[in-house]
C-alpha cells in the first residue's frame, strides 16, 4: 500500500458540488464579492442541510445585490408569508422589471 495522498483538483468536482462550495463561502463571507451574490442560483441552495447554512439571510443578501430570482422569492415571502404587502409587491415589482416570467405571472394575478 502507498503512502501517496491523491489529490483533488476543483475542477475534478462535479457542478453540483462546485456550486455547493461557493454558496457555502458566499453565505459564510459577509461582505463578500458582490458577483456571487448577483449570480447565484437559488437552485444551488435547493435540498441542502441547512441546519448550517442561514439560507434566508443568503437570500435577502442575493436580493439586496440585485438577483432576479432571489427578488422573486424574497417577495414571495414578504407578500405571503410575513404579510409585507408593500416590501412584497415592491420585490416583485423589480424581478418582473428584469423580465422575470413568474413574477410578471404573479403581478397579473394579484
Amino acid at each position: 500500500m502507498s503512502n501517496t495522498r491523491s489529490c483533488c483538483l476543483l475542477y475534478d468536482l462535479p457542478l453540483e458540488i462546485l456550486s455547493r462550495i461557493i454558496v457555502v463561502l458566499g453565505c459564510m463571507k459577509q461582505g463578500g464579492d458582490p458577483q456571487v451574490f448577483i449570480t447565484a442560483s437559488l437552485d444551488m441552495i435547493e435540498g441542502m442541510n441547512t441546519k448550517y447554512l442561514n439560507v434566508d439571510l443568503f437570500i435577502c443578501t442575493c436580493a439586496l445585490h440585485n438577483n432576479i430570482e432571489a427578488m422573486f422569492k424574497q417577495g414571495m415571502d414578504e407578500y405571503f408569508y410575513n404579510g409585507n404587502l408593500d416590501v412584497g409587491l415592491t420585490l416583485l415589482r423589480q424581478a418582473a422589471d428584469e423580465d422575470h416570467l413568474e413574477a410578471i405571472y404573479l403581478l397579473g394575478m394579484i
